[in-house]
């Protein structure tokens, strides 16, 4: 980056020390920001980590009765992650679980989050999710 300035009479050296500050500074935030953490709404929880997320569904009675799976870590921005749909029942084996595909986008502390099982020919969502929102609501238990 210095070669490119080398030969250029007008720049001093510290409007170059600037530049080289400054791309190393935008070099280091190019990369995704952190997503991980706890977003919500009322009825919605979804705790997201490093290697992916899990989302919770209020069901009556303050407890959840379906819950999801997603298996990469959530972008900011549109995104499209393959994940799992699960539905907490009261007979053998206990739940349904189905492929789904989650899908929104994430601009600052807002979330926008839809669940497509196809499956069962059904779309959740979509839901407003607020980052620092969490429910520790424990799972429905059927008879």
């Amino acid at each position: 980056m210095l070669s490119f300035f080398k030969g250029m009479r007008a720049v001093s050296r510290k409007s170059i020390r600037r530049v080289v500050v400054v791309a190393a500074v935008v070099g280091c935030s190019a990369g995704e920001p952190d997503q991980q953490g706890s977003w919500g709404t009322t009825d919605v929880v979804l705790s997201a980590m490093a290697s992916g997320a899990m989302v919770k569904f209020l069901a009556s009675g303050s407890c959840y009765g379906s819950y999801g799976t997603i298996t990469q870590a959530i972008p900011s921005g549109a995104f499209s992650l393959p994940g799992t749909y699960t539905q907490l029942i009261g007979a053998y084996p206990g739940s349904l679980q189905y492929p789904a595909e989650y899908v929104g986008t994430v601009i600052g502390r807002r979330m926008t989050l839809s669940i497509h099982v196809a499956e069962l020919q059904q779309v959740f969502g979509p839901y407003q999710l607020n980052f620092g929102v969490e429910h520790t609501w424990s799972a429905c238990l059927y008879p």
